[in-house]
C-alpha cells in the first residue's frame, strides 16, 4: 500500500493541515508518560495529568501503560473540514480523544478503545477518529492511550476523507481477503479429513486456521463482529500463536512421513509440538509484553526450522517440498521485514502486518497444495495397492479378486472360456521353472493380444487361466462362441510357432444361456475343458511322452 506523505508543517507552533492528503506526526517528543492508576475518563483529569510530566524522548515500541499527548493543528484555509485521525496503534484498551479550540470549547470525540469503538470507522490493525474543522480553526488535539503493548511506533497520521477512505479500502480488502483464504483453506481441510481421515489434514486445517483466527483477532476484526464484556480479543492472536505452530509441527512430520523415515527430525517435531502447548497453555497468566515477546520467539524458532526442513526435504527429492519450502520462506521473508520496520531499520509507506498477513496467505495456500500433493502421492500408492492386489505380478493378467469384480459387473449375457495350459509340468521338469514362468508369460500376452478389447483374461491357478466375454445382446452369443473356438485354436499354433513345440491348450465354454447363473456356466466350462483335455490325451499313446525338443 503506497500512501501520500506530506512532510510535517507548521504554522507557528502548530501543525498545518490545509492543502494535505495525509500528515504524519512522529511519535518522538509527543507522547507523555501519566499514572496507569488514575482516572481519566473527562478532558480535565487528562489535562491535568500533563501538569508534572516531560514528553518521552524515544520510541514506545515495546512500552505498555498510559500515555497523553497534546497536538497544536491549525485548519489555514476557507473551507470546513472533516479529518480521519489515525493513531498507529493495534492494541488499545481505552482511547479517548478531545479537540480544544482556540477560544478555549473542548468537544469530546468518540472512543478509539477496542471495547468502545462502535462510532469510529472500521480500520483493520488500528484505531481512527473523525475531526471536523471550521474555516481558519485552530486547536488542540488532545489524545489519551492504555495498553498492554505498543508494537507499533506511535505516531499519528491524519487523513483528509478521501485519502482516508482509500487507506480504509485498501487495508481492509487485504486483510479481510487474506484472513478469508486462511480460513477458507482451513474448511477445505476439515471437509478433506471428513473423506479422508487422515489426521494429516486435521493438522493442516489447525495450522491454517489458528493463524487465520489469530489475525483476525489481532487485527481487531474478532472485536468488530464480536462484543464479550471486557475483553479484548485482539490480544487473543499471540495466545494462540504458540497452537497454530504446534498444529505446524505435526503437519510437517506427518507432510514427510518423519516417524518412519526421519526418525530424530519427527522427534524434535514431537518435542516443539509439546513445548509450544505448554507454553499457549501458560501465556494467558503471565505478562502480556512477556507474552507478546515469547510467541515471536516461537515465530523465529519455527521460520528457521521450517525452512530449513523444506531445503532438506528437497534436496531428498520430496516434490511437496517446493510448495512447503516456498510458503516458509515467503513468510519468514514477510516477518524479517516486519521487525525491520518496527525497528526503523529500513522505512517504507505501508503497514507491516498487510505485508505478513499477505505472505501468510501466501504460505497458507502453499501448505494446502503441498497437503494435495502428499494426498496424491497417497492415492497414487493406494491405485497401486489396489492394481497389485487384482493383477497377478507374472503374467500382468487379472487374478480371481479382479475376475469377482468383473463378475460382479455383468449387465447381461456372457461366455466363459476355461483354459487349461497342457504339458507345463514337462517343461518346469526338463527346463527348470524359469522356463516354464516364461512359457506362462509368453502364453497370456498371446491371449491377451488374441481377446484384445473383446474380453478380459484372468489368471485363476498355476497353469490355469479364464476368459470372459461381456455380450449384449442374446442373439450374438453364437457367432462370439465360433469366433472364440477360432481365437483358442490360433493361440495354440502360435505358441507351437514360438517353440514350445509339445505344449497345447485345453478348454471349455460355456455361456450364460446354459446355466442359471454365473457358478453354474463357470463350473460347465470347466467340465468341458476337462473333457477336452481326456478327448486329446487318448488320441495320444499313454506310455509315450515326446516331451519339449526346443524353445527358441
Amino acid at each position: 500500500m503506497i500512501l501520500l506523505f506530506c512532510s510535517q508543517t507548521l504554522a507557528g507552533d502548530f501543525f498545518n493541515l490545509a492543502g494535505k492528503n495525509t500528515l504524519e506526526i512522529s511519535e518522538i517528543g509527543i507522547w507523555h508518560k501519566v499514572d496507569p492508576q488514575e482516572q481519566f475518563s473527562n478532558f480535565s483529569s487528562i489535562e491535568k495529568s500533563l501538569t508534572h510530566t516531560q514528553p518521552v524522548e524515544g520510541t514506545l515500541v515495546g512500552h505498555s501503560g498510559s500515555y497523553v499527548a497534546k497536538i497544536a493543528l491549525i485548519n489555514n484555509s476557507d473551507a470546513t473540514q472533516t479529518w480521519f485521525v489515525n493513531p498507529n496503534l493495534i492494541f488499545v484498551d481505552i482511547g479517548l480523544a478531545f479537540w480544544q479550540r482556540d477560544d478555549g470549547s473542548v468537544e469530546r470525540l468518540d472512543d478509539f478503545s477496542q471495547l468502545n469503538d462502535y462510532r469510529t470507522p472500521v480500520l483493520m490493525h488500528s484505531q481512527a477518529i473523525s475531526l471536523i474543522t471550521q474555516k481558519q480553526e485552530q486547536g488542540y488535539l488532545w489524545l489519551y492511550v492504555d495498553a498492554k503493548q505498543y508494537v507499533n511506533p506511535l505516531s499519528i497520521k491524519i487523513y483528509n476523507t478521501a485519502a482516508f477512505y482509500q487507506n480504509q479500502f485498501i487495508v481492509n480488502v487485504i486483510t479481510i481477503t487474506a484472513i478469508a483464504v486462511m480460513l477458507t483453506l482451513a474448511l477445505i481441510a476439515v471437509i478433506i479429513f471428513f473423506r479422508t481421515k487422515n489426521s494429516i489434514t486435521i493438522a493442516c486445517a489447525g495450522y491454517i486456521g489458528l493463524h487465520g483466527l489469530g489475525w483476525a483477532s489481532a487485527a481487531g476484526l474478532l472485536d468488530d463482529i464480536f462484543s464479550i464484556g471486557s475483553v479484548n480479543l485482539s490480544y487473543t492472536g499471540i495466545l494462540i500463536f504458540p497452537f497454530a505452530i504446534a498444529f505446524a509441527s505435526q503437519f510437517t512430520k506427518l507432510l514427510f512421513n518423519c516417524q518412519q523415515e526421519h526418525f530424530l527430525l519427527a522427534r524434535y517435531l514431537n518435542i516443539l509440538t509439546l513445548a509450544c502447548v505448554a507454553v499457549g497453555a501458560l501465556l494467558p497468566w503471565v505478562n502480556y509484553s512477556l507474552a507478546f515477546t515469547i510467541s515471536h520467539l516461537i515465530a523465529l524458532i519455527w521460520i528457521t526450522s521450517s525452512v530449513a526442513i523444506g531445503i532438506k526435504m528437497l534436496r531428498r527429492k520430496f516434490s511437496r517440498a517446493k510448495y512447503y519450502l516456498l510458503g516458509n520462506a515467503s513468510y519468514g521473508v514477510a516477518l524479517l521485514i516486519y521487525v525491520l520496520l518496527h525497528a526503523r531499520i529500513i522505512e517504507a509507506n505501508v503497514y507491516p502486518e498487510l505485508i505478513v498477513l499477505s505472505a501468510l496467505a501466501i504460505d497458507c495456500i502453499c501448505i494446502l497444495l503441498s497437503l494435495a500433493e502428499w494426498l496424491y502421492g497417497q492415492q497414487r500408492n493406494y491405485n497401486r495397492s489396489i492394481y497389485l492386489a487384482r493383477i497377478d505380478p507374472l503374467t500382468n493378467t487379472g487374478n480371481r479378486h479382479l475376475m469377482s469384480e468383473k463378475f460382479a459387473g455383468l449387465k447381461s449375457h456372457f461366455i466363459i472360456v476355461f483354459i487349461d495350459f497342457d504339458g507345463i509340468k514337462s517343461i518346469n521338469d526338463q527346463f527348470g521353472h524359469e522356463k516354464g514362468d516364461l512359457f506362462l508369460i509368453e502364453g497370456a500376452a498371446l491371449m491377451k493380444r488374441k481377446t484384445n478389447d473383446k474380453g478380459d483374461v484372468f489368471r485363476t491357478g498355476g497353469d490355469e487361466f479364464v476368459w470372459l466375454f461381456d455380450v449384449n445382446h442374446k442373439n450374438d452369443l453364437t457367432a462370439l462362441v465360433r469366433q472364440t473356438n477360432t481365437l483358442v485354436n490360433e493361440c495354440e499354433n502360435e505358441l507351437r510357432q514360438q517353440g514350445w513345440h509339445s505344449a497345447g491348450i485345453s478348454y471349455g465354454i460355456a455361456t450364460s444361456l446354459e446355466g442359471n447363473n454365473q457358478s453354474e456356466c463357470m463350473s460347465l466350462a470347466d467340465k468341458r475343458m476337462y473333457a477336452h483335455k481326456r478327448s486329446k490325451k487318448a488320441l495320444l499313446n499313454p506310455h509315450e511322452d515326446k516331451g519339449i525338443t526346443s524353445h527358441i
